[in-house]
């Protein structure tokens, strides 16, 4: 089925979808639980764990190689993932025998961007350990892809850390302040994301960084030596104005590989929508992190 069809019912039976998560943003709700052991299918391994009081899972499939997605989930820093997750995560451990770790990263507006950040490194530690023989790739969508990008900065000024090999985001929230004049035309066309409150949820995932900041900004960052980045974004996307911005500075880029590629007619963060142009950005992914064709 096709993303318009999709999306025409996914609309249908909401009647105002900008209206329900300026709500959810106002009071994020809490307790969903989705992403847990009962949830999965049998197809794949699941391994439940803690960091920090905070959980996470890893899952496989069977005859897993050594390529392990890190899959940092969005929902503006603020709302627990979807089941989606699930599907997307069963997709690359079943299909492309890769190791899945979804981290349940603590949410605003009870931390910010700093604690944030505390907790993934203590995750990426972990998994590094547990699994060094494992080659790591990031994989974010919206809020998530800017936290892959914040983070891989971090990684790169830290020194100590191997970086991933790889980093996929789809959508992602690069500037926090969302002040970038294109995105009041690009807002014409997204019918999804209530720019007013994404921006007062931004200020609180702030907390005492300045809106700047690469861990909430990180277009703003240094962006040499981050290897091979692949960015998707559509034209229905207020998001993307800034994903336009970053691939106009990529080309003086030191040792970073950044592809851009923009979905005309795609809407914000499609890989949620099931449909056969979701699966084909999936297949994209797939072959970009284990190498199997050019992007």
């Amino acid at each position: 089925m096709s993303l318009k069809i999709q999306m025409t019912k996914f609309l249908a039976g909401i009647v105002n979808a900008e209206k329900k998560m300026e709500a959810e943003l106002a009071a994020p709700p809490r307790g969903g639980n989705v992403i847990n052991r009962d949830h999965f299918t049998r197809k794949v391994r699941v391994k439940e764990w803690d960091v920090d009081g905070f959980g996470g899972v890893t899952i496989n499939g069977s005859y897993t190689g050594q390529k392990h997605i890190l899959m940092l989930p969005g929902g503006a820093y603020s709302l627990e993932p979807s089941r989606r997750y699930l599907e997307i995560s069963e997709y690359f451990a079943i299909k492309k025998r890769m190791k899945v770790t979804i981290p349940f990263c603590p949410l605003s507006p009870e931390y910010t961007a700093l604690a944030v950040h505390q907790y993934l490194l203590n995750v990426y530690i972990r998994l590094i350990n547990e699994y060094p023989e494992d080659e790591f790739c990031f994989l974010g969508d919206f809020s998530g892809g800017g936290l892959a990008l914040s983070f891989l900065q971090e990684l790169r000024d830290r020194k100590i850390l191997p970086l991933p090999v790889k980093t996929v985001v789809i959508s992602p929230w690069l500037d926090i302040t969302l002040d970038n004049p294109m995105i009041k035309i690009a807002k014409k066309a997204d019918r999804l994301l209530p720019a007013g409150a994404l921006k007062e949820t931004g200020i609180r995932y702030c907390g005492t960084l300045a809106s700047d900041h690469p861990f909430v900004s990180p277009l703003y960052g240094n962006w040499d030596h981050l290897g091979k980045i692949l960015v998707f974004s559509g034209t229905e996307d207020i998001m993307t104005p800034d994903c336009d911005l970053l691939a106009e500075k990529a080309g003086s880029f030191d040792h970073t590989e950044l592809v851009y590629k923009k979905g005309a007619g795609m809407v914000h963060d499609w890989i949620l929508i099931p449909c056969r142009e979701t699966d084909a950005t999936l297949e994209i992914i797939s072959a970009f992190f284990l190498d199997n064709e050019e992007i």
